[in-house]
């Protein structure tokens, strides 16, 4: 071991990790994957060597495997290999052909902040909009709107979009953010004829660096980073062939058992939301509707700020639970979903959020249940 890997901190002991939508540990097949791929496929994949063009081949082949579990077609969709999911969205927002300055963009004011922050960003005009609580989008988009991008799955409530885009204007593009939805609930690619999406690697047990946005060929997106024409010219850099194997391969596995796996998540959702009406004497709002993905459930404790009682959870207990976003954690911001909602600022303070992954027990949501009283009466 190296001078500077043995001055590492002691392993903190393995938590109870109920913040799997931020994100969860690789999965056993990418760690044990890992350094066999590393092996043969970490040359560059954009070289003129037989070698080069290995990487290149199993690259294309990812690729075809993503766009199958994605249900999109190869002859007429891209993909473009990124470093992160907000890497994702942002090439997505800023690479879109926006046919004039003007050109609107219809946007989930209640998104991941990729998106929002982005889209604020473009210097063009904003139709902010929420999904109702049945998932539906709003009948009021208004009929010149060049681009509306929302969420699949919101990743604090879990609300799950219904699939419907006949309330857009005919024709209106969509960016679909899936990144909370892969490996859990069907893509709607052609069935809502979606022109781009997000998918994020370390959400589905894959390398935390990785993440992917597919895209219609017939939209001639606009170079983002150049230098290199690396990936048609739209994303210059070298790409990291590895992970991308890595991400497909745990993508595959996630998707492969979506299905069976669905039923036990929503008995545990279910058990999750009984066991807080409980504590909560049938008082703690939940935020997350009935019908939204059982992977998450959001919901607040009056009285008590949501950070600090995540915390004393994960020094004290062991348990790993969220507040929100984890993206927008350091910024000390309360959710701009619940703000968008009219919930008032000292109740979205006291919000929690916790989030399961395919491997999550009903032990771990009894632990939780447990130690939660445990720590309210220590606040």
């Amino acid at each position: 071991m190296t001078p500077f890997l043995e001055t590492l901190p002691e392993p903190l002991p393995l938590p109870v990790d109920l913040d799997q939508a931020a994100g969860h540990r690789p999965a056993p097949l990418c760690l044990h994957w890992q350094e066999i791929l590393a092996q043969r496929f970490s040359r560059n994949p954009h070289g003129l060597t037989k070698y080069a063009e290995e990487c290149r081949r199993v690259l294309r082949m990812a690729e075809r495997t993503l766009l199958q579990l994605a249900g999109a077609e190869e002859k007429d969709t891209g993909v473009l290999w990124c470093a992160n999911g907000t890497a994702a969205m942002n090439l997505a927002l800023r690479c879109f052909p926006f046919p004039r300055e003007d050109s609107l963009l219809a946007m989930d004011a209640g998104g991941h902040h990729a998106l929002t922050e982005t889209a604020r960003s473009l210097s063009r005009p904003l139709y902010p909009f929420l999904l109702d609580e049945g998932g539906s989008l709003p009948p009021n988009i208004p009929p010149h709107t060049a681009l509306a991008a929302f969420s699949l799955v919101n990743n604090e409530t879990g609300l799950l979009w219904d699939g419907n885009a006949s309330l857009l204007p005919p024709g209106c593009p969509i960016l679909l953010d899936a990144c909370q939805a892969f490996g859990k609930h069907p893509l709607p690619w052609n069935i809502s004829r979606v022109t781009m999406m997000v998918l994020s690697s370390r959400k589905v047990g894959g390398p935390a660096t990785g993440a992917a946005l597919l895209y219609r060929k017939s939209w001639k997106l606009k170079p983002w980073i150049t230098g290199g024409g690396q990936q048609g010219g739209l994303l210059g850099g070298t790409v990291d062939v590895v992970n991308a194997l890595l991400f497909t391969a745990a993508a595959q596995e996630a998707c492969r058992h979506a299905q069976e796996v669905l039923p036990r998540i929503t008995a545990l959702n279910q058990r999750l939301r009984e066991g807080l009406q409980t504590l909560g004497h049938g008082k703690w709002p939940l935020f997350s509707p009935p019908q939204a993905s059982p992977y998450i459930l959001y919901f607040a404790i009056p009285g008590y700020q949501g950070a600090l009682v995540a915390r004393l959870l994960a020094e004290r207990h062991g348990i790993l639970v969220g507040t929100g976003s984890a993206c927008t954690a350091e910024s000390g911001e309360t959710s701009a979903l619940l703000r968008a909602q009219g919930v008032p600022e000292d109740l979205a303070r006291s919000a929690l959020r916790v989030s399961f992954a395919q491997e999550t027990t009903p032990d771990e949501v009894q632990a939780f249940l447990q130690a939660l009283p445990q720590v309210l009466g220590d606040y």
